[in-house]
C-alpha cells in the first residue's frame, strides 16, 4: 500500500489509550486481546505515532517524519499494520459518524425509566433529534436514568425532553411535523402494542424493543420491515409452543415489568448501543437484528436467541418492505438471511 492510499486524516483509536512502554516502545490500548505493543521504533517514528493522538492529516505527519530521519517505506508499513489491527482508524470516519448522528431522528416510545434513559442515552451521543413519546406524569419508579425526584407528578413527555436537553443542550425534541423517524425504540411495555407496530411495519420504519422481563433486561429484536422476523413472528413463534399464548399476549402490552435498577440501566445501555448502530448505518448487522439479546444482570451473562421469520406471518409473503427513502439509515445495515421456520437460541 503506499501512502495515498492510506485515509486522509489518521488518529489512534480513540477508544484506546497511547502509552509509552519504554525507550522505543508504545502500547495501543490496554485489553489483553486487543491491545498493541509496537516496539523497536526510531525517535521518528516514536515521534509520528504520538502525534496520531490527535486527527493527523496523513501527508503532513509522514512528511515530518520522514524530515526527522524516519525512512518513509518504514513510516508507511508502520501506519498500515496499526490501521489494519485497529489501533489507528480513519479519522474522517469519526466525523462521518457524528454527521450521520447529527442527522439521524428517533422516536422513543415508553413510559417509564428505560424509555427516558434511552433518550438520553441517544441524545448524549449526539444524535440530533430524539422524540420521547410517553403518557402520563413522572412516578417514583420512574426516577433514576433521566427523571429527576422533582420531576415527579410532571407530564413525562416535557420531563424527558427536559432530562435530554440537560445533556445535550443542542438535542432537538420533537421531530418535524409528518417526519418519518429512521428507528423507533419501543421500550418499557413486556410487549408492544400491536397496531403500533403494524404500522411500523406497514410503513417500513425500523424498530428495536427493550424491556425487562423476570428481572432481566431483554433488547430486540431490532426489526427491518420485510428484511428480518417481525414482532409478530415472535408471537406467532410462541403460540406454536404455547397454543394459550394468544390470549396472554394481548394484556402485556398494558403490563410493565419490574426490574432493579442494575437491570434497567444494562438495559438501556444496551438498547442505546443497538440503537447507535442503526442511526451509524453499520456494516456489521448489530446484535439484536433478528434477536433478543437476554441480559442477567446478577450472573453477568447475556444470552442471544436468533428469531427466524415465521412462515405464518404477513412479513414472510408480500408483507411491507423497507422504504427506500434516503431517510431511512437503517437501509445500510446487512440483510437479515431467512432461516428455519422456529427461533434458536445460541450458546
Amino acid at each position: 500500500m503506499t501512502s495515498h492510499e492510506l485515509p486522509a486524516v489518521l488518529v489512534v483509536d480513540p477508544h484506546r489509550p497511547l502509552l509509552e512502554r519504554g525507550p522505543g516502545t508504545r502500547v495501543v490500548g490496554l485489553a489483553p486481546g486487543t491491545a498493541v505493543v509496537v516496539d523497536e521504533l526510531t525517535p521518528p517514528l516514536a515521534a509520528l505515532l504520538d502525534e496520531l493522538t490527535l486527527p493527523a492529516r496523513r501527508d503532513r505527519v509522514l512528511a515530518r517524519a520522514v524530515a526527522a530521519g524516519a525512512d518513509p517505506g518504514e513510516a508507511v508499513a508502520m501506519v498500515v499494520d496499526l490501521l489494519a489491527c485497529g489501533a489507528v482508524v480513519d479519522a474522517d470516519g469519526t466525523e462521518r459518524t457524528a454527521r450521520r448522528r447529527a442527522g439521524a431522528v428517533v422516536r422513543v416510545q415508553g413510559d417509564g425509566a428505560i424509555a427516558v434513559g434511552v433518550g438520553c442515552g441517544l441524545a448524549a451521543a449526539g444524535v440530533g433529534t430524539v422524540e420521547v413519546a410517553a403518557a402520563g406524569v413522572v412516578e417514583r419508579e420512574d426516577v433514576g436514568t433521566g427523571y429527576l425526584d422533582e420531576d415527579r407528578g410532571r407530564s413525562r413527555a416535557a420531563a424527558a425532553a427536559d432530562a435530554m436537553r440537560r445533556v445535550a443542550p443542542g438535542v432537538r425534541t420533537r421531530l418535524p411535523a409528518r417526519f418519518t423517524p429512521d428507528l423507533v425504540v419501543l421500550a418499557d411495555a413486556a410487549a408492544s402494542d400491536p397496531v403500533t407496530v403494524r404500522g411500523l411495519v406497514a410503513t417500513g420504519v425500523a424498530h428495536l424493543q427493550a424491556r425487562t422481563r423476570d428481572g432481566n433486561g431483554v433488547v430486540g429484536p431490532l426489526v427491518l420491515p420485510g428484511r428480518s422476523a417481525c414482532l409478530e413472528c415472535l408471537d406467532r413463534h410462541r403460540a406454536d409452543r404455547d397454543p394459550e399464548w394468544g390470549r396472554l399476549a394481548p394484556r402485556l402490552a398494558r403490563l410493565r415489568a419490574a426490574a432493579d435498577a442494575p437491570t434497567v440501566v444494562a438495559t438501556i445501555g444496551m438498547a442505546t448501543a443497538q440503537a447507535l448502530a442503526v442511526t451509524d448505518g453499520t456494516v456489521a448487522p448489530p446484535a439484536a437484528l433478528g434477536a433478543t439479546v437476554e441480559i442477567d444482570v446478577a450472573a453477568a451473562v447475556t444470552a442471544r436467541r436468533r428469531w427466524s421469520r415465521h412462515p405464518g406471518c404477513p412479513c414472510s409473503g408480500g408483507g411491507a418492505r423497507l422504504a427506500s427513502g434516503p431517510e431511512h439509515l437503517a437501509r445500510r445495515i446487512v440483510e437479515c438471511t431467512p432461516g428455519a421456520s422456529r427461533g434458536t437460541i445460541e450458546e
